[in-house]
């Protein structure tokens, strides 16, 4: 019995010591993958999937990391080139200055070589594009080459709400110091546009200019020639047409070049009922005692017609009349239209403003 009892302590103690060697590894396991990754993360990110890795150029990329101790690594040279990065901006095509923000100034560095182009000396700085960055050097925007020496000096305010402060097709938009207006100038520091503008702004990959004044608004090619003259309307270039939306709500489309397509384009079309003069009530026969009488179930209630016009929907939702073979009675000119006859309408010009119109299209005074 003796023999049987250390036999049995013995395996347990056997089992014991498995159990402990197995948490063991596994504990050297964890620990040791920890400090892999670690140092993988650190040092060794050349995965391009790794989460925090942006590969700039083939022997360079930046590894961010959320404490702001970001760097950026040269696999050729095996060496952090800069250390202690918030974030970095790529440059546009053609530009290998990547802008980058270390503490709180703003500097450049080589996407190719992952050396400091630009000392970080600025307070804002935006990215390189055809050639030239704008930084913000004491509170006045300037325009430097790959040097940082200074090319454009704008001597105009940084306005935060006022962000795009970038070279397209040769051309940067401007605004005032109030960032009330915007103009437009050439890289020779010349105003091309007048900053009297309320908005100007790119579409179609900056192809197109949109240009708004007051409650005008039109469309200049990347040449500064008109494509469509200012007019009072709402107009977004799309990637193949220009659609607009006039004053009076309708709505027209454009070509790119300028060429109109069709003035007049509807986003719905619905019928409208009104009620009749007619009161009927809804009636169920019941039997009680061996006799029929009639309970009333429900109403008064009008019955229902079809009036003779219908409604479409145009520019900002607004509604006009329209007959049921497609020939327009009124422009869209109302918020909602409802018929209280079989050819009368009554139409809300505002919330509280409402109009009687007959089946002409004619105010009824």
């Amino acid at each position: 019995m003796e023999q049987v009892t250390k036999k049995v302590w013995k395996f347990v103690a056997i089992g014991a010591a498995v159990v402990v060697a197995v948490i063991v590894a596994l504990l050297v396991w964890c620990v040791g993958k920890a400090a892999y990754y670690e140092y993988h993360r650190e040092v060794l990110c050349f995965d391009p999937d790794c989460v925090n890795a942006k590969f700039l150029s083939e022997n360079v990329y930046y590894h961010s990391l959320d404490d702001g101790k970001g760097y950026v690594f040269n696999s050729l040279t095996r060496e952090k080139t800069i250390k202690d990065i918030k974030w970095i901006a790529r440059p546009n095509e053609g530009d290998s200055l990547v802008c980058f923000k270390q503490g709180e100034k703003r500097g450049y560095f080589n996407m190719n070589t992952g050396r400091v182009a630009i000392e970080p000396r600025y307070a804002h700085a935006w990215i390189f594009s055809e050639g030239l960055a704008c930084v913000d050097d004491g509170g006045r925007l300037k325009f430097i080459d790959g040097m940082g020496k200074v090319t454009i000096d704008t001597k105009m305010a940084y306005v935060p709400e006022h962000d795009s402060y970038v070279f397209h097709q040769g051309y940067f938009i401007t605004s005032t110091n109030d960032g009330e207006k915007m103009g437009l100038m050439n890289k020779n520091g010349s105003m091309v546009l007048p900053m009297e503008f309320d908005r100007i702004e790119w579409a179609h990959d900056f192809e197109y200019l949109c240009l708004r004044k007051g409650d005008e608004m039109g469309v200049l090619d990347k040449e500064l020639k008109t494509v469509l003259p200012m007019m009072a309307c709402d107009l977004e270039v799309t990637w193949e047409t220009i659609d607009v939306t006039m004053a009076d709500h309708t709505i027209c489309k454009y070509d790119l070049q300028g060429n109109l397509i069709n003035d007049f384009y509807i986003a719905e079309l619905h019928t409208l009922e009104y009620e009749k003069d007619e009161v009927y009530y809804h009636h169920k026969k019941n039997e009680e005692y061996g006799e029929e009488y009639d309970e009333v179930m429900e109403g008064p209630f009008h019955p229902t017609g079809t009036a003779r016009l219908r409604a479409y929907i145009a520019g900002n939702g607004h509604e006009g009349l329209i007959t049921a073979d497609g020939h327009v009675v009124t422009k869209p000119l109302y918020k909602e239209i409802e018929a209280i006859g079989y050819d009368l309408y009554l139409c809300s010009v505002t919330y509280y403003d409402k109009v009687i119109v007959n089946g002409k299209g004619e105010l009824i005074r």
